[in-house]
């Protein structure tokens, strides 16, 4: 049967027995009426463990047999869980074994030369991709192994070989021509003319899958891995990411040029050339429809998407020398280009007086030092300056909409200004389906966010607050400081006053505003919030209260997303715990609560993405509490515990009553938020807290004869430390989430430990799972203080 389909599958879809066995599926279905050719690339993470390999055996190194045994396993250990035939599996098992021996060899070549040139580095990393094809060819029925190197033809430039496309598509075309059943490709590699095994570099496979295409003029090429399609951003900076349904040939050229997760713009040549359309596919989820690339696309959106490029310096050449003058250009670009500098934008003024460009920032060394030689005379007569800004990203905008749109760039830099986010330099390209920008880093994700907010996503939110203590009216200011139209305060609450307006509360003067407001009813103010006739309502509370938590499943059933750094819900009962949960899937609204624990860390969303990418976590400790933190990381000996305690207390650090910190409930309760955010079904009285207020102070009423009472126990805080000294440790007040149960108690801690590394009032959280077994993942920085808290739920309600 004639092939009309290349199917690509990259390492995470050929990354496990279970995952091999979702790909025949595929096969199976699209091979029903057409056929087919698949290419490969090699099991996840294997290509990484070959090379380092060869980095073992160039050094002799003794853990190089550990190394290759692992592979070997692994492999072997998949054709028996895949192949079921025994005589198939028994000759499958030998060709591995054939090919591990031959790795074996190409690794001691390497041991005796002491160098890894780039032949044997092809060489090595070839059998990656071998192993795979074979495997998945033995696992499937009437299918294949198809080795590239017979067909793909290249130079000799090893590492990243130049395809030969004449000899190469003869090749292919007569390969192919009468062979018979399902071929599986080899991705990635090629040959030279005398048969040196060569790699195709950066997205090699996806290379493959598109030379085959355009040799063998298939219908479509599809692309299989872990991601729906192409996104409009970046789900992990952007969560109102969505995946876009078609996209052109253009379009995504430019956004994998600025970093957005698309096939390598190279790879695309040869379909391009032949107009074949490149489908974008998940493996894991195939009836998503996925992603067209092709010539045209929908342009019902003036923009397609948004993504950006990190680590970049903006340098700058300047002075009357270049004005007007002839070449000036060529000089700056020649000297850039001599010294092998990639540039990425090019922003020069109209009079010419100044160029600007953006480059990698590992590469602006090299940039300065070239223009310093080339214009020395100018630099040294003043007429020439150069410098450079670095911690810059570029952020660009893509789609073939924008074209002959006025008002685009108008729109986008009123977006950027009104969030005081300065932009460094402009480039638009002639085709005008693209504008970039230049940020500094720290703008990166609110750039991002907020434009694909203002052209993709569209909408306002409509936000109503209860609560404007230190919290609630932070939050007010920063949402008055963002200056964006789309955040709509229609109505603020607290314990006094309530204000409610249908057209948005006006911000510049919300605390005199509500001061003149009714008096507080808040089943009433409720009630006229609910009765609202807008959509994308967002109930935000920042109280404390337990009361209004109470509401929340009352709240979510009228149509509200919620958002509060009010904990006091999520440590109610499991029953309500579950309840809520249920209404805001039932009725299709989010409940965000980020700020539950760690204040504007993302701690609760870093668990979240952690379980929906399958690890799963082992073990939680850190230092939850701020006040906590600061006390341990002040408290040195030179000044009693007690007196540590007080002056704590009177910088703001603690609660009016110290003991509502040092009896450890309020670390109990985010113990209690993140062990039923991994699953664990647990209740208060279920969580260990050591109290750190002494018993016989537990019961004395006013506040300020504890802290006379608590020089009477300084002595015991004393040996505390001076035991934690002598094993060379320090105290910390740690929190605890293992083996299903949790703890909170005053720990010495050694030095190497992650939670020693905090500072001031700092929260830490080190998070164990299966992928982060042997070093955590380590979350630190500011737990408390009402700006970071505040802006902690300003991000959750963006997400909305």
């Amino acid at each position: 049967m004639k092939i009309q389909k290349i199917l690509k599958f990259g390492g995470s879809s050929v990354g496990s027995p279970k995952a091999i066995k979702k790909v025949s599926e595929i096969i199976k279905k699209s091979s029903r009426k057409q056929g087919v050719a698949l290419v490969v690339s090699a099991f996840q993470g294997v290509t990484d463990q070959l090379i380092n390999c060869a980095r073992l055996a160039a050094k002799n190194d003794k853990r190089l047999p550990e190394e290759i045994k692992m592979l070997k396993d692994r492999h072997i250990k998949a054709i028996n869980l895949l192949v079921k035939i025994k005589k198939e599996r028994r000759k499958a098992v030998e060709c591995a074994e054939n090919l591990f021996r031959e790795l074996e060899s190409a690794l001691e070549k390497i041991s005796q030369e002491k160098n890894i040139s780039n032949i044997n580095l092809d060489q090595v990393a070839s059998f990656g991709e071998r192993l795979s094809a074979y495997i998945v060819a033995a696992s499937m029925r009437n299918a294949y192994f198809a080795d590239a190197r017979e067909f793909i033809k290249t130079d000799n430039n090893f590492v990243s070989a130049v395809v030969d496309f004449k000899k190469t598509n003869r090749k292919i075309q007569n390969y192919f021509r009468n062979k018979r059943g399902i071929p599986v490709v080899t991705g990635f590699l090629g040959s030279t003319a005398k048969g040196e095994t060569t790699t195709l570099g950066r997205g090699g496979s996806d290379y493959t899958a598109s030379i085959l295409g355009a040799a063998l003029n298939v219908e479509v090429i599809e692309i299989w891995t872990d991601v729906d399609g192409v996104m409009s951003a970046d789900p992990r900076l952007v969560k109102a990411a969505q995946v876009l349904p078609s996209i052109s040939y253009e379009e995504a050229i430019e956004l994998a040029y600025f970093g957005a997760k698309v096939i390598h713009p190279a790879t695309m040549l040869p379909a391009i050339k032949k107009k074949i359309p490149i489908l974008i596919k998940n493996t894991f989820h195939p009836a998503s429809p996925g992603t067209v690339i092709s010539s045209e696309s929908e342009n019902s959106r003036l923009v397609k998407g948004v993504t950006a490029i990190d680590d970049i310096a903006l340098v700058i050449i300047g002075g009357v020398s270049l004005a007007g003058i002839p070449g000036s250009a060529a000089r700056v670009f020649g000297a850039t280009a001599s010294k092998g500098v990639n540039v990425i934008l090019i922003s020069q003024s109209s009079s010419e007086h100044t160029i600007c460009f953006g480059i990698k920032q590992a590469e602006s060394k090299a940039a300065l030092k070239a223009l310093e030689r080339e214009f020395r005379r100018e630099i040294k007569s003043g007429r020439v300056s150069v410098s450079s800004v670095s911690d810059q990203a570029i952020v660009a905008m893509v789609g073939d909409g924008m074209r002959g749109v006025p008002g685009i760039a108008g729109k986008l830099f009123r977006v950027l200004g009104d969030a005081k986010i300065n932009v460094s330099a402009i480039a638009q390209g002639g085709s005008e389906r693209n504008i970039s920008f230049v940020v500094d880093s720290p703008n990166k994700v609110k750039a991002l966010n907020l434009v694909h907010e203002e052209f993709f996503v569209g909408g306002s939110k409509n936000i109503f607050i209860v609560g404007t203590g230190n919290i609630g009216g932070t939050l007010l200011n920063q949402i008055k400081a963002l200056k964006n139209d789309r955040l709509r305060v229609r109505g603020i609450i607290n314990d006094k006053k309530m204000l409610i307006a249908e057209e948005g509360v006006g911000l510049n003067s919300w605390e005199r505003k509500l001061e003149k407001g009714a008096d507080q009813d808040f089943s009433a103010w409720l009630e006229w919030a609910e009765s609202l006739n807008v959509a994308n309502k967002v109930f935000v509370d920042c109280t404390a209260s337990e009361a209004v938590a109470k509401k929340y499943i009352e709240i979510a059933k009228s149509g509200f997303n919620i958002v509060t750094p009010n904990k006091k819900f999520n440590v109610l009962s499991m029953k309500e715990y579950r309840d809520l949960r249920e209404v805001m899937s039932a009725v299709n609204k989010k409940f965000l609560y980020e700020t539950n624990v760690g204040a504007g860390l993302p701690v609760i969303s870093t668990l979240q993405d952690l379980l929906k990418s399958g690890d799963r976590i082992t073990k939680i400790e850190g230092v939850f509490s701020g006040t906590l933190s600061y006390l341990f990381n002040s408290y040195d000996g030179t000044k009693p515990f007690s007196k540590v305690v007080a002056e704590a207390k009177a910088f703001g650090y603690t609660e009016p009553d110290p003991r509502e910190d040092l009896n450890g409930q309020d670390v109990g309760r985010k113990l209690l938020v993140l062990a039923r955010e991994i699953g664990l079904e647990l209740e208060m009285k279920d969580v260990k807290i050591e109290n750190l207020v002494p018993k016989a102070l537990q019961w004395i009423k006013a506040s300020g004869d504890f802290l006379k009472r608590l020089k009477e126990f300084d002595a015991d805080f004393k040996k505390l430390l001076e035991r934690a000294r002598k094993q060379n440790k320090v105290l910390r007040y740690v929190a605890k989430l293992e083996k299903g149960k949790a703890s909170a108690s005053l720990q010495a801690v050694s030095w190497d430990n992650p939670l020693a590394s905090t500072r001031g009032a700092d929260n830490i959280f080190a998070i164990y799972t299966k992928r982060y077994n042997e070093r955590p993942l380590v979350v630190q920085g500011p737990g408390a203080g009402a700006e970071v808290t505040a802006g902690g739920v300003l991000v959750d309600i963006l997400k909305i």
